[in-house]
This record gives C-alpha cells, sequence and structure tokens, in this order.
C-alpha cells in the first residue's frame, strides 16, 4: 500500500497478475497473505469499508462493520517477484477484438495435457495483421484481424497457455478498454490501465497449421446456422458416446444427419439447402461441429467439402477470415 492506492498481485509461478486500486493509505506498508482465504473472507463481507492494519510478526488485522479477523502473514520478501515490462507493447488490442479472438479459437486447445504446444493458442502479428489459431491435431480454428495503427510493425509468433487465457478473459469483459501486449524473454504480458497479466509463454514449436488448411474443397454447402445446429444436436443425442460421429449425406436439395449404434439407437434429420452439386458423405465428430456453429456469429454458415476422405472448412459468407476445420471419422 501507497500514497493513494494500494497494489495487490499474485502468481502460481505460471501465471501472475497485478493491479492497483484506490485506497486511503496512512502508512505504506507490504505483507504476504493466503490469497484464498482473504479472498474468501472479503467475498463474505457487506459492501462498506474494508481496514487493513498490520501488526507485529507480519500479523495483518482485518475490520469491516463489526466483522473482525487476524491473518498471519509472512515477508513481502518471500513473495515470488513478477517479471517487470515496459511501456514499450508490440501491439494493441482493444478488449472487443481480443475477446473476439479468444472466443473463436479457445475451444480448439488440446485438453491433452501431454502435448504442451497444443495446450494454448498461438498469437502471430505480421504487417499490421494479428492471428489467433488452436488446434487439438483434430480440428483447427484461426481468426484473422487487422490491427490497424495499433501495431508496431514488428514480426512475432507467441503460444499463450490455456490458464492465461482463461484469466485474460475476465479482464476483457470492457470491450472498450486498450490492451497493450508484450514479451520479454521467456514471459509474455496483457496490460490495461493498472492491471497487467503474465504468463510464460509455451515453450516448443507450434503445427504448420498453413498446411491444414484445405484450398481445393470445391464442394460448398450453405445453411441456416440454427436450423443446422438444432438438427445436428439433436442427433448427436444418440451418437456414440466415445466418437460423436455423426454421418453427413449431402445431396442435391438436402443435407441428411444420421446415427445408427448399437446401444443407443438411430436418429436421421434432413435439413433443406440451396445445392446442386454432387453427392459427398463424410463422418465427423459432432461435438466439434457444434463447438464451431456456437462462435459464429452470421446466420448462415457454408461447409466445404471435397469427399470423405478431406476435412471439412467451416466458414461463413460474412466473416472469412475466420476458419474452422474438422478431420473427417472413417464412416
Amino acid at each position: 500500500a501507497e500514497k493513494d492506492r494500494i497494489g495487490i498481485q499474485a502468481t502460481d509461478l505460471e501465471i501472475g497478475a497485478k493491479g492497483y486500486y484506490p485506497a486511503n493509505v496512512i502508512a505504506a506498508g507490504e505483507v504476504t497473505l493466503n490469497a484464498k482465504k482473504l479472498f474468501d473472507i472479503l467475498r463474505e463481507l457487506p459492501r462498506e469499508e474494508v481496514h487493513l492494519i498490520k501488526e507485529d510478526n507480519h500479523w495483518i488485522r482485518l475490520k469491516c462493520g463489526k466483522s473482525k479477523f487476524r491473518l498471519p502473514g509472512m515477508p513481502s520478501e518471500d513473495f515470488p517477484p513478477l517479471p517487470e515490462f515496459s511501456q514499450d507493447s508490440l501491439m494493441e488490442l482493444s478488449g472487443k477484438l481480443l475477446k473476439e479472438m479468444i472466443r473463436k479459437t479457445f475451444f480448439a486447445q488440446s485438453p491433452d495435457e501431454t502435448r504442451q504446444v497444443l495446450n494454448g493458442l498461438l498469437l502471430e502479428q505480421d504487417n499490421g495483421k494479428v492471428k489467433m489459431v488452436g488446434t487439438d491435431g483434430h480440428r483447427l480454428a484461426v481468426i484473422r484481424r487487422d490491427l490497424g495503427g495499433s501495431s508496431k510493425g514488428e514480426k512475432g509468433s507467441y503460444l499463450i497457455p490455456k490458464k492465461a487465457l482463461a484469466e485474460l478473459m475476465k479482464l476483457v469483459e470492457d470491450e472498450e478498454a486498450t490492451f497493450s501486449f508484450s514479451a520479454k524473454n521467456n514471459h509474455l504480458a496483457f496490460m490495461q490501465g493498472d492491471q497487467v497479466i503474465v504468463s510464460r509463454k509455451i515453450d516448443g514449436k507450434f503445427p504448420n497449421y498453413q498446411q491444414v488448411i484445405p484450398s481445393d474443397n470445391k464442394l460448398q454447402v450453405q445453411i441456416n446456422r440454427d436450423v443446422f445446429q438444432h438438427a445436428l444436436k439433436r442427433v448427436a443425442l444418440l451418437a456414440d458416446e466415445k466418437s460423436k460421429m455423426v454421418r453427413f449425406d449431402i445431396q442435391s436439395g438436402n443435407i441428411v444427419l444420421t446415427t445408427d449404434t448399437t446401444e443407443l439407437g438411430e436418429a436421421r434429420e434432413e435439413i433443406a439447402i440451396s445445392y446442386s452439386g454432387e453427392g459427398v458423405s463424410v463422418g465427423l465428430n459432432a461435438k466439434y461441429v457444434l463447438d464451431v456453429l456456437s462462435v459464429i456469429d452470421d446466420e448462415e454458415v457454408v461447409l466445404n467439402l471435397k469427399d470423405e476422405k478431406s476435412s471439412c472448412l467451416i466458414t461463413s459468407n460474412g466473416d472469412k477470415d475466420y476458419q474452422s476445420i474438422v478431420m473427417p471419422m472413417r464412416l
């Protein structure tokens, strides 16, 4: 605590957060406290002034109304310091842009903790453009956006851990705020006003995602997102619980979604579409497709297909710079 503000920082040695908040500081001081216990107490207190008084041997007395607590502390020197970052950022992103980019790629990360380079998202900057990419090896999501004048013109790529992204999403609720991004040695930082989130970078090389994006899927099926989403949800109720596979039979004028399992039974949905090309059948993981449909904002989505052995590229006419790829499953 100093002057007219109190600084709070926390870390689990992988990610850290620091923020400054207005306070009436009578005497400056520092102390390390058990974060969970302090948070649990503050969460239950009424919306009144909270008084913190430092006592001997690093004990802290906390008062709020008629509530009183004493908490054991430790010397501030025992707290592992967070890396310091200069004010020179590599790029600046609005809360709205950052929130959209994370929301549309976060689901594609791998849940397998042994595949470290896939346990996060790739952030790339090049020529005034910014990209965010996520993949688990079976699906991929990539979003590209124009940085305009907020780019420093430097080319770079950074692997951001899943845990840091989850914490960052809590800050980007303020869509009008501007976030500065910096990188130094093995750490990354997102700064907004008096708040900063610091994270270790993921070590390793991200897969060459450009090679995965198909360029020759000539069969294009345009379909209403809501109709498609609800029909697929219903059919997926009887899909194999492990594979989640649904069969897509695309013909002139309609698309038929089916599942057929001995244990669970059968399901079939038929949707009218504007399509007059050749027929094609493909097996896809229903959950993967539904994850994509849940983040596309346009009313119409486009399925770009080639054959039953090729990946399905999902896009929308309203946003060509957002693409998601789902790998096929054997029928």
